[in-house]
């Protein structure tokens, strides 16, 4: 639990990071798999040799378990055998839309040739994270470690460092029960590198921006989230200062806030992104997205949080969705959120809709709140002071999609860099991991 401000935050280093990468394995369980055992490698690797120091090593073996990230670009858009773009995609994203920023440099060099004339620390953590994870597809395919050494010798992609593979297979070989965990269904590597990891002595801030790091990780892998999640959040947080809450209730409904649509992660990008008005199965299908937060996000956060991101379309009256709750069953932040929640949808542009004029806005509230649908006071407070929260709220949704645009335009300049191209201009031929 951190502390801050005198507002007590209901998780830790263990829970967000826990909460990242569940996100991150709804949209691709392979990566996260092979990642997860690619960062617990390099953590014993780190443990045994010293590589870099423990605080730099515990932030390093997260990076490893981010390293793929760039395969999520727009669904897809880059390319699986395109090595240089997935570094490009994965280091311009992490720069920009994690706490991680600068320490991202080694995902330049991650499956990059190995320069014998280098001496560049990141270019040796990316050759080391290279090494990890092809330690990890010759597992899955069942080769014992004489086999994966003499595979990689003799590799011909030139990718590995030759004095990080002999101290690998002296680790693997000294440290049996390295491969013994990869390979036993209990996960216990998952645990033992997940708790290296939670060690890092992140800031309040720091964690707060991994949570921001899992809506990017959904922008990046579609799009129709990022504005709608922070103007939610940051409407909520001003209705909660209104409603004269406490500090910790206020940090408890922002933060429900921002992670309240993260269900939307299971849903087909062919509902998500469906230019019209839903009907019949793909409705339903939509409307699984409250119970679909409410599965991702249990165990990171503290219950109210979980039933205030989940309770976000549940109504006074009984007609909300998915449980159908009424006034009595509704505390305050779930009132809050769901009048936040309709406030910034409205005001949102969506691909099927522009925005509703301030006017519109009101009249729609104000005609659930006289309907019995929406707390009337929490709507009255929205109204008498539209133009400051929305002013808020703008000032907010610019800063972050400031973020997503310069992870964007960093991108496109690497992309059409010869410079990164002749880092990984070898046949990579390769198992790929992420092909089912």
């Amino acid at each position: 639990m951190q502390e801050n401000s005198n507002v007590t935050y209901y998780f830790n280093d263990s829970t967000i990071l826990k909460y990242l990468r569940k996100v991150l394995n709804e949209i691709n369980h392979n990566y996260m798999d092979a990642s997860m055992r690619s960062a617990f490698i390099l953590k014993r690797y780190i443990e045994k040799y010293g590589f870099v120091d423990e605080e730099v090593g515990r932030k390093l073996v997260l990076l490893c378990l981010l390293k793929d990230i760039g395969c999520f670009y727009h669904d897809g858009e880059v390319p699986m055998g395109n090595n240089a773009l997935r570094a490009a995609s994965s280091y311009s994203f992490i720069k920009n839309c994690s706490p991680l920023g600068e320490a991202a440099k080694p995902l330049f060099f991650y499956k990059s040739k190995y320069l014998p004339d280098a001496s560049n620390i990141n270019h040796e953590c990316g050759l080391l994270m290279s090494l990890a994870n092809q330690i990890v597809i010759y597992n899955y395919q069942e080769y014992n470690v004489d086999e994966m050494k003499d595979l990689i010798i003799n590799d011909k992609r030139g990718i590995f460092h030759p004095d990080q593979v002999k101290k690998m297979f002296k680790l693997l070989k000294e440290q049996p029960d390295i491969l013994e965990k990869l390979n036993n269904k209990a996960n216990l590597f998952i645990y033992e590198t997940s708790k290296y990891m939670s060690l890092a002595n992140y800031t309040v801030e720091e964690l707060e921006g991994f949570i921001d790091m899992a809506t990017f990780s959904f922008e990046f892998h579609n799009h129709e989230t990022l504005a709608h999640t922070v103007t939610t959040a940051i409407i909520a947080e001003e209705l909660a200062k209104l409603s004269r809450l406490t500090d910790g209730m206020i940090a408890e409904i922002k933060l429900a806030a921002l992670v309240h649509d993260i269900g939307k992660i299971r849903v087909p990008l062919s509902v998500l992104c469906y230019p019209g008005k839903l009907e019949g199965e793909m409705l339903e299908e939509m409307r699984n997205h409250a119970k679909y937060t409410r599965e991702i996000i249990d165990g990171c956060f503290s219950y109210k949080i979980v039933n205030i991101a989940s309770h976000h379309h549940e109504k006074l009256d009984g007609s909300g969705y998915p449980l159908g709750l009424k006034a009595i069953d509704l505390s305050l932040g779930d009132k809050i959120l769901a009048v936040a929640d309709i406030a910034s949808a409205l005001y949102c542009k969506r691909s099927y809709k522009a925005s509703f004029d301030d006017e519109k806005i009101i009249e729609i509230l104000e005609n659930d709140a006289k309907n019995g649908k929406l707390e009337s006071r929490i709507v009255k407070h929205l109204a008498d002071n539209f133009e400051s929260i929305m002013t808020k709220a703008k000032e907010e949704e610019n800063k972050v999609l400031d973020k997503y645009n310069n992870m964007k335009q960093e991108y496109e300049m690497l992309s059409k860099s010869e410079g990164i191209y002749s880092l990984f201009d070898y046949e990579d031929d390769s198992v790929d991991i992420f092909n089912d």
